[in-house]
């Protein structure tokens, strides 16, 4: 679990499902190599300054990502946005709230955009699965050195 602020809203994740992660880990590989960047940069901002603060960088560092999800079908962006928002709620006073409704995928805050609904997935994918891709990368470079 994470938590995580975006546009002044405190917003939190619980632990993705093994068979979710999986689906998720499929859609989404074909671009791990453009997310490494965007995971690098917002792990540091959280050691400094959060990165939200500076809108400018966050439309830089997210543009790959939106480019990623324009390129795919509209199921399979449907699907990662989905997963990622069905295990994120949003703090209302005391209690949490989810961000999307079930099975509508219906957003249940006005205020949230496609560019916050981005820098959800993108927290999500990192918080789910960063650990996964991060082994299988480091088993990788090795091989990959050694052919080279």
């Amino acid at each position: 679990m994470a938590e995580f602020v975006i546009a002044g809203q405190n917003y939190r994740t619980v632990k993705m499902d093994a068979w979710h992660q999986f689906h998720l880990s499929r859609k989404v590989s074909p671009f791990i190599p453009t997310l490494a960047p965007i995971f690098v940069a917002l792990a540091d901002s959280q050691k400094a300054n959060p990165l939200s603060a500076d809108l400018a960088g966050m439309a830089q560092l997210f543009e790959p990502f939106a480019e990623a999800i324009a390129g795919m079908s509209v199921e399979d962006a449907e699907y990662v946005m989905g997963t990622c928002l069905a295990v994120t709620s949003r703090q209302q006073g005391s209690t949490w709230a989810p961000v999307c409704s079930g099975q509508q995928r219906a957003i249940m805050f006005d205020d949230v955009d496609a560019g916050v609904m981005l820098q959800i997935a993108v927290t999500v994918i990192r918080e789910s699965l960063g650990p996964f891709f991060a082994g299988l990368l480091s088993i990788s470079a090795p091989q990959s050195q050694a052919q080279a």
